[in-house]
């Protein structure tokens, strides 16, 4: 019976023997895993605030730079309706010439046709086909005056809205500084 008792004390001391050395390992392998977990979550956490800080710079600086876009378009949309203005008082200054050079135009045709020596000449019918040249000459240059000045204003408002757009563009994108 006596080497029942030891064979049970000997596995009662082996297994309380293993169940201690278990606990330790796992105590220790919990521990080093613990301090592990830890370093790593410190190391998340700082490179977790650091991307936070380049969104929140990366943010910054994008709306800083719609900002600055945004500036520079309001201020070349005013300089484009200040030139438009200058644009529209230099077309009503030429329409005011073109309407004294019409003036004059009709003034001569007038003067032509109640020449007197128109009615006097011996050959009355070159005079008068002469005065219908003047008369049609006249009224062409008159025309393509209007014309023209229908196309410049044309010209000058895409000319206007081209440039416009171009600087608006570059200011935009910041191709030219």
């Amino acid at each position: 019976m006596k080497a029942k008792y030891v064979v049970m004390i000997c596995l009662l001391i082996g297994s309380s023997l293993g169940g201690i050395g278990w606990a330790i390992y796992h105590n220790s392998y919990e521990a080093g895993k613990s301090a592990s977990d830890k370093e790593w979550q410190g190391k998340w956490d700082k490179r977790n605030l650091a991307d936070e800080a380049a969104h929140k710079a990366q943010e910054k600086a994008q709306r800083d730079e719609e900002r600055r876009r945004q500036k520079e378009t309001e201020e070349i949309v005013k300089n484009a309706e200040q030139e438009k203005q200058n644009a529209l008082a230099d077309a009503a200054a030429a329409d005011a010439a073109a309407n004294r050079l019409r003036g004059t135009l009709a003034d001569i045709r007038r003067k032509y046709a109640a020449s007197e020596t128109s009615r006097v000449s011996a050959d009355a019918a070159v005079r008068h086909s002469a005065t219908e040249a003047v008369s049609v000459l006249a009224e062409l240059l008159e025309e393509s005056d209007q014309r023209a000045g229908t196309l410049a204003q044309y010209a000058d408002a895409a000319a206007g809205a081209g440039s416009t757009c171009e600087r608006v563009y570059n200011a935009v994108t910041g191709t030219v500084k």
